[in-house]
């Protein structure tokens, strides 16, 4: 039996990744939390039924929101990071 996991945008627009198994699945005070493995996109994080990262692309976005500011910015002498939840800003501002 196939497992996929299903994110749906509009009624035209559904995004479909198949999954190997659930990792975990919990309720914290303020979201559900899912994990998948996925042969394709290794471990998925889903909040609330919405895709929030996968583990083989997630540098992607770290990448976007930490190289693009630290280019253009002329004397960079100093960095406050807020949230950082899985570290991937950290990583990308060490490069």
């Amino acid at each position: 039996m196939e497992f996929w996991f299903d994110e749906k945008h509009t009624p035209g627009v559904q995004f479909s990744i198949k999954v190997d198994r659930q990792l975990f699945s919990g309720q914290s005070d303020m979201q559900r939390i899912d994990v998948f493995t996925s042969p394709d996109f290794g471990k998925l994080l889903v909040l609330d039924g919405s895709l929030a990262l996968t583990e083989k692309d997630e540098f992607i976005f770290h990448e976007m929101i930490t190289h693009v500011v630290m280019a253009v910015h002329p004397s960079v002498d100093s960095v406050l990071v807020i949230g950082a939840g899985n570290g991937g800003v950290v990583t990308e501002l060490t490069k």
